[in-house]
């Protein structure tokens, strides 16, 4: 999905118990709000490659700035983790050079 327009929406961070802001870029899939935290593609094509819906009762326009509309809530961000091979083994430790 390439979005025909980027928005920014500012929304909560909660980190280590202290209540932050951060901007994100916003698109819509019709009337559905879609935060983009990270994008794929090459430059005109690109396509959210980490994204979440967001729920629009918690979604206000809002202008500031390069800020175009508000999130009431913190977005919960989906946790990427590397797929592990079967039968691979980590380290305990790293390695370097060996």
């Amino acid at each position: 999905m390439h979005p025909d327009r980027v928005y920014h929406v500012e929304h909560v961070v909660m980190i280590d118990g202290a209540k932050l802001y951060a901007v994100t870029d916003l698109i819509f899939n019709g009337e559905h709000p879609i935060a983009v935290r990270i994008w794929g593609g090459k430059p005109g094509k690109e396509y959210p490659l980490v994204s979440v819906p967001l729920d629009p009762a918690h979604l206000s326009e809002h202008r500031d700035g390069q800020i175009t509309h508000r999130y009431e809530r913190p977005i919960e961000w989906p946790h990427r983790q590397r797929p592990i091979s079967p039968g691979a083994h980590e380290p305990d430790t790293p390695s370097f050079g060996s």
